[in-house]
This record gives C-alpha cells, structure tokens and sequence, in this order.
C-alpha cells in the first residue's frame, strides 16, 4: 500500500462523513481531464458556471480548480444555484489525485466540505446523465482548527479489585482491524500471541475486537465476517457481550474514514434515526434509534483526551493529520453507531463500582501503511492511560508512586500545617474519610494505614 498525504475533517449536520458507504471514487481517475484554475480571492462570492466533459458511459464530469495562497487546511461552504439529481461531489488535492473527499450530497442546496490540506483543490461534480454545466457559489472559506478547550473532568478511586484494568480497542475496516490485532486474545485472529498483557507494564491490559476481510488491503470491503460486523444487529448483539465480559475501564472506537493520512477523533455520536443502509436485511438499526431510553437524536460526547492524542500523533512525525471534528458526527452508518455505543457505555457505567472513565471513537485515514496506524493506536493507547492515571487515586497516596508511607504522611502534615499546596487529585486522594476537609482525622488514618502494611 503507497503511502499517501494529507487529510479530511467534515463539519456540521446531514451531511456525508467519513465511514459511510461502500467506497466510491470521482469518476476523473478514469479519465484526463483539463482543469481551469482559478484565485479563490477571484471566484468567492460569485456564482460559476462550471463545464462539464460527457463519458462514454453517458456520465458528466465538472471540475473547479482552486488556487489558495497558501497550503493549509481549507473548507468550503457551497451553495448550488440549480435543482440536480443523482450527483456527487468530490474535493480532490491536485498535488495528488489519490487523496480526496467524498461523495458529498447537498444538505438543502449546501455542502460544507471537509477540510483539505493542500493549495491546489479540485472541486468535482459526477452526475448520472450527461448535463452541459452546474451553477455554484463559494459562499464562504474557512481554516480548521485542530483543537478546543475541554471540561474537566471527574476523580476516580482506584478499585482495587481490578488488578489490571482493561482497555477495550474495537475495529472495523483495514486498516482499523490490522492496526489492532496484536491486541487480540484470538490466536486465530492473532496467532503471534496477545501482546496487550499489562501492556508496557502501565498496568493496564489491552484488548481488542474487530471483523476479517477476504481482501485485507480491501477498499470496498464489505460487511466482514466474525466479532463487530459492519452491520448495525452484528455490532450490537456483539458489543454488549463483549464489553460487559470485560468491564473496561476505558475504550477507544476506530473505524476507518476517508482515504488519506487522516486521524480524526470525532467529539458528538448522535442517537440518531436518519441511518444509511448496511449491507445485508435488516437494512437499519432494530430498534431505531438504538437507544431507546433516550430521544431521538440525543447527543453524547467523547471525553477521550483528545487534545493530547492530537498533539502526540503529531510530534511522532509519521506523516499522519490528527485532529478533532468538534462540530460533525460520525457518519450516519455503522461507524457511528459504533461510537455511539461506546460512549453510551461509558455513560451507562462511569459511576459504577467498575466504572468506565473514558471513551470516544477515532476515524483512521484508509490510505495509512499498517504499521503507521499501528504506531498511531499505541501512541493513542499511552496517551489515553497518561489521562486516566491522572485522574484515579488511591486514599493516602498523596506522591502516586503506589506505596503509602511516611512520605505521604509528610505531605499531608504539610498541608494540614499549611506549608503546602494541594493539586486536585491530592485533595482526592488526602482525603481518607471522604468529609471533603483534610485534617488530623486523616492524618490519624495514614498512620494506620502505614502501621497496617
């Protein structure tokens, strides 16, 4: 598999995002078409006709090229001035044809596009029968952003009954299932041995599920066959099973996205009922929406660390384009349905005694080399266990090196005395007796813990 650049991040509401149908190219990768350029600073605001080029399959073809100052990452707001049917529309990279977004289809007669790192954009139209030429404005250009400002978040007491707790990672289309698969207790789907065994010796174990492919290297792939089929009843009836074995105490979604270099963390998972169809009948989710004990179309978010994922997958330097879709959702298929389900969980079980900090669903760019997306996910994982350790305390241990001892005893009588600071996870975790005040009842219950270890 080539390694291909540069990424795609789709905004708002009802419209077409990453994982969402069987794949789909422009119809300009079969043939040579000449494109017109155009300074986008010469064609914003006003409306284009653009000619389109007839196939000998009686389909229409219709290009804009755009020239930005600069390379960066472009979205576009489209407005169509005319009613059409059965067309799609692709952004290309004409630095490379092989990167591109799409099919979109137009939300009213408006599309917002993904965002496109490049300084040369093609913006193409295919249509299913032959017109002479499409009407559209550029009503708006934008630059995205790869970050926001996140809530805090709740303190966790370490449950000491889970001696190692897990961290469930889930698959569907390559590269999201080879990505992972070291992480599989399957020695069928992994015959080199599980390697998520207190991983890295974080005291964490990582686990994972995810479908096969006739074709590993696979485009269009498929439903799948096995553990979380891209099929909404497979994913469902497995997900539960899967998830209440294992009481993770965090869990990562991935699913495959556009074909580029992307790493895209989705933020919103909506319950939703607007579904596309899978691959095999029951063509839609039973029941729809999935959740039933809440409204159609309820939101729940990711709380992944996403800020942090974005800035470690950056420093590795690999080639790859991490960021986060804040405003989006996950595509209106399987993939989101997916992500809707394990945030739910998280929802359902982030107060229980085995509670489940965080989760969240990231989109995997489908041109990423195995290895690289390997790379990604474990840097993904370290990232996520760093944020979860930063949130779980054990009462009395106020240094976090796992021993309560006279060191945390000082520090307590330091603070007691005020002679010292607290951060918030030592508030927590200096708090023996839960009164939310630290005093000498504390301090008396450090000693016995020490005196009883």
């Amino acid at each position: 598999m080539k390694l291909f650049k540069k990424y795609i991040f789709l905004f708002y509401l009802n419209i077409i995002l990453s994982q969402l149908v069987p794949y789909e190219e422009p119809l300009s990768k079969n043939y040579q078409i000449k494109t017109t350029f155009f300074n986008i600073e010469e064609i914003i605001n006003n409306n284009i006709q653009i000619e389109c080029f007839t196939t000998s399959s009686k389909e229409s073809i219709c290009q804009l090229g755009i020239k930005f100052n600069e390379k960066n990452l472009h979205i576009l707001k489209l407005s169509i001035n005319q009613k059409i049917s059965n067309s799609s529309f692709f952004m290309l990279d004409y630095n490379n044809n092989n990167i591109f977004s799409g099919p979109y289809t137009p939300s009213g007669n408006i599309i917002r596009t993904s965002p496109l790192n490049t300084d040369l954009m093609i913006i193409e139209i295919n249509n299913k029968e032959p017109v002479d030429n499409i009407s559209l404005k550029i009503s708006d250009v934008s630059i995205a952003k790869k970050t926001f400002k996140k809530s805090k978040n709740k303190f966790y007491k370490k449950n000491n009954l889970r001696e190692e707790p897990i961290i469930l990672v889930t698959g569907y289309w390559p590269p999201t299932n080879e990505m992972i698969r070291h992480f599989s207790q399957n020695n069928t789907l992994n015959p080199n041995g599980w390697q998520g065994d207190n991983w890295e010796n974080r005291g964490y174990d990582i686990i994972s599920y995810f479908p096969e492919f006739s074709d590993p290297d696979c485009s269009s792939c498929g439903q799948g066959v096995g553990d979380l089929e891209v099929d909404y009843q497979d994913t469902s009836e497995d997900f539960w099973p899967i998830f209440q074995e294992h009481n993770p105490i965090a869990a990562i979604t991935f699913s495959r996205g556009y074909m580029d270099q992307s790493w895209e963390l989705e933020y919103n998972a909506y319950n939703r009922t607007n579904w596309y169809n899978d691959f095999t009948s029951p063509f839609q989710p039973t029941p729809n929406p999935p959740d039933s004990d809440e409204d159609a179309f309820f939101l729940r978010n990711s709380n992944l660390p996403m800020d942090e994922i974005v800035e470690a997958i950056d420093n590795l330097n690999i080639g790859l384009n991490p960021y986060i879709d804040i405003n989006g959702d996950p595509g209106h298929y399987v993939s989101e349905f997916m992500a809707y389900h394990g945030v739910w969980y998280r929802d359902l079980n982030q107060f229980s005694d085995e509670n489940c900090i965080s989760s969240g669903h990231i989109h995997v760019g489908g041109y990423l080399e195995w290895n690289d997306a390997k790379i990604a996910t474990e840097e993904s994982i370290r990232t996520l266990i760093d944020y979860i350790d930063s949130f779980i305390y054990t009462p009395g241990d106020l240094n976090q090196d796992n021993i309560i001892d006279i060191l945390d005893l000082v520090t307590v009588v330091n603070f007691v005395l005020g002679d010292t600071e607290f951060t918030n996870l030592q508030m927590y975790a200096g708090d023996i007796n839960e009164d939310s005040i630290i005093n000498i009842q504390d301090i008396i219950m450090i000693i016995n813990i020490i005196l009883s270890e």
